[in-house]
């Protein structure tokens, strides 16, 4: 397994998307005042090198009040950056003093995009995109989840700007509460230009069986208790270790691995294999669409 570590700084966001896949799985975390604390993230990560790169996901991460200084601080650390941001909110009100800031952090920086029509001017987007991709920045997506409020004549904007945009496929539930994606018959038929048709997700039915937002049926709870051996090392706004995006959403301390406080893991629940890169615990909750495919799950 290859070791996929990923810090959350918040869980709050300037948007409040219908479709968030969060909203169901972490009982709307948009509300959650909660950030990471810098001073403690940054010792314990120089301290456990998990990756040779990490990853910066939110909420909107952009909104943490110290997002600059975690930034510069990951990148003393790590070979890559991978941030993950709507490419709009307070960071880029003045775009030209930002955009100063992504040439300095250089292209150690991997910038995913993602534009949501109900919250931004389609024609500021593509031009923010524009200018960073001109200023040698590293724009790695350019994405719009696949929801009613992506019109066609929005499509055909972003299509003919020319800034690599394509459709993003996992999008949580749509207005029906109907999880995305169902299978790619069901996809969209006006859009299938925008979508790479090799990218297909394999064993839906186990997909739909074991997310808990694929099946939205009120029950978050298996059967029986699994075992499962995830490579993913997510870090909260909580200040917490977590095993996958599900507990990390939730906050759920049952299956938290440990603290930031504790960098000699002396307290921690659940042992990081140094060698083979996963945790192994008994689980008892099914996954969040993002962890699916990555975890591996046997019976307990």
């Amino acid at each position: 397994m290859k070791a996929y570590l990923l810090v959350v700084p918040n869980l709050y966001c300037n948007y409040k998307c219908s479709y968030c896949i969060q909203q169901k799985s972490s009982l709307d975390v948009r509300t959650n005042s909660k950030k990471i604390d810098v001073d403690l993230l940054l010792p314990y990560l120089k301290k456990n090198r998990i990756a040779r790169s990490v990853s910066v996901l939110g909420g909107e991460a952009t909104l943490h009040p110290d997002f600059d200084r975690l930034m510069e601080g990951l990148l003393l650390l790590y070979r890559k950056v991978v941030l993950t941001t709507n490419l709009n909110g307070k960071w880029y009100e003045d775009f030209g003093t930002a955009l100063g800031k992504m040439k300095k952090w250089g292209r150690k920086v991997k910038w995913n995009t993602t534009y949501h029509p109900a919250w931004q001017k389609t024609e500021e987007y593509i031009d923010r995109i524009r200018q960073m991709k001109a200023e040698g920045i590293k724009v790695e997506q350019v994405a719009t989840p696949d929801t009613a409020d992506l019109t066609e004549e929005t499509a055909q904007k972003l299509i003919n700007a020319s800034v690599g945009w394509k459709i993003q496929p996992f999008t949580g539930r749509d207005e029906e509460g109907v999880m995305r994606p169902r299978s790619w018959d069901d996809i969209r038929k006006g859009y299938q230009f925008a979508f790479d048709p090799t990218k297909y997700i394999e064993n839906y039915d186990e997909y739909c069986r074991e997310c808990e937002d694929a099946s939205f049926d009120g029950n978050d709870g298996r059967e029986r208790m699994v075992t499962c051996k995830t490579p993913r090392y997510l870090i909260g706004p909580d200040n917490m270790v977590y095993p996958c995006h599900r507990h990390l959403y939730m906050q759920d301390r049952d299956y938290a691995c440990g603290m930031l406080q504790d960098a000699d893991k002396e307290k921690f629940r659940f042992k990081w294999s140094r060698w083979s890169k996963h945790w192994t615990l008994e689980c008892g909750t099914k996954c969040n669409p993002c962890d699916f495919q990555e975890v591996k799950i046997t019976p307990a």
